[in-house]
């Protein structure tokens, strides 16, 4: 309740709380996370995250997770009223008053009680769904903050944000980082990356509860596509395919005419690559127990398997001689140049990386830019420092997707 947090640099609160972990989110340093579960009024908590406005400027906000289903062990609805209504009794006894009821139906229902005291505003929110208990967080920001006009983000004027370099390079600037720790959150944290851009509160425990995913699974991109749809109008978005391979990867339903038909390119491909494969001697891929087997038109075989299995030189080979690689680029370059981030789902594993958390499997990052003179790709992942901008060559990132969403602006 220290009433000069919000005078406190983010490095000063850093180096004085060290035995906390505090780390930057990014090289831009406007927020510090630390995932230790520190004691809140003495009661448990988790993840504590700390923005500043600029670059090692003075705190202007701080989130604290006092219990998420992603991080915690799940616990009963019954014991989230439970820790709600007992960090509700400490806070009016601290403050001196009582709370004013901020509830709201936003991308999802929120519980929300908020106080004043002094110059700090504190929000108590929980939200639960369909009998599972998701999530209990605390928001501490100036009071000063409240009373402040919120400036809506328009699709023009995300342009701002863009940064051309002498090299060509036109990348995007100003997207916060969202940690996702170490839970399969990748999708969830990357779509709230994308709508804190646009200066939305959401959060990836937000997003998950949106999306059904959880910390092991991570998250159906067919569920999580149908599921922003739904809420656009109260994200203030749009969800739009850009490219997907193979064609249907983002339908729910199996049986639908565009998901058979990535099915039969799929195969195509598949055999294509097997032939390639044989012509050169090496790469072959063992199916139905046969090395260098093909396959009929209608039998649906696993991409991640192919991916994992395939040469990967073969099958970048394969795949550049499809004219899908030019929609690629040019829808990448479409929205980059508005200002608006691709949300980028692909296949890790393939072409080799250094420095990543995760080696292989199903991931999703976000794409911020481009250079069209070297061919590559700019990208960030939601690990935290390190992972905010990152390059690679457009022909491998081509061959490791499978699925580009743009969530622009509804205005």
């Amino acid at each position: 309740m220290d009433q000069n947090l919000w005078k406190t640099p983010l490095k000063d609160f850093a180096k004085s709380h060290a035995k906390n972990r505090f780390k930057w989110l990014s090289s831009a340093k406007k927020g510090i996370r630390s995932p230790l579960a520190a004691p809140l009024f003495g009661q448990p908590s988790g993840e504590v995250v700390l923005r500043a406005k600029k670059n090692s400027g003075p705190i202007s906000s701080a989130w604290i997770s006092v219990y998420n289903r992603g991080d915690n062990r799940p616990i009963s609805i019954s014991d989230l009223n439970k820790r709600f209504d007992k960090l509700k009794g400490i806070l009016t006894e601290k403050t001196g008053n009582k709370p004013t009821d901020q509830s709201k139906k936003g991308a999802v229902n929120l519980t929300s009680l908020l106080w004043k005291h002094n110059k700090t505003a504190f929000l108590l929110e929980k939200s639960t769904s369909n009998n599972t208990a998701e999530f209990i967080r605390l928001r501490l920001a100036p009071v000063a903050s409240l009373r402040a006009p919120t400036q809506a983000t328009t699709r023009q004027s995300l342009t701002r944000n863009l940064v051309r370099e002498k090299d060509g390079t036109i990348w995007i600037d100003n997207i916060p980082m969202v940690d996702q720790g170490r839970k399969g959150y990748c999708a969830c944290a990357s779509a709230a990356r994308i709508y804190q851009y646009y200066g939305l509160e959401t959060t990836q425990h937000e997003i998950a509860q949106i999306a059904k995913a959880t910390a092991l699974t991570g998250t159906s991109m067919p569920i999580m596509v149908d599921a922003l749809k739904k809420v656009t109008t109260k994200l203030d978005s749009r969800v739009l395919t850009l490219y997907e391979y193979p064609k249907g990867i983002s339908e729910t339903n199996p049986r639908n005419s565009k998901y058979m038909a990535g099915v039969r390119e799929l195969n195509s491909d598949f055999n294509r690559y097997q032939q390639l494969a044989k012509k050169k001697g090496k790469g072959e891929i063992t199916i139905h127990g046969e090395k260098g087997a093909r396959i009929n038109r209608n039998y649906v075989i696993n991409i991640s398997y192919v991916r994992q299995k395939a040469d990967p030189d073969i099958f970048r080979e394969v795949m550049m001689r499809k004219n899908h690689y030019k929609r690629f680029k040019s829808q990448i370059k479409r929205y980059i140049d508005q200002g608006i981030p691709v949300a980028w789902a692909l296949q890790l594993g393939m072409f080799k990386e250094t420095g990543i958390p995760q080696m292989s499997g199903g991931h999703m990052r976000l794409i911020i830019g481009y250079n069209e003179k070297s061919d590559q790709l700019i990208y960030t992942d939601s690990w935290g420092a390190g992972h905010e901008k990152k390059t690679m060559d457009m022909g491998n990132a081509y061959c490791m997707t499978s699925l580009l969403l743009a969530l622009p602006p509804l205005h």
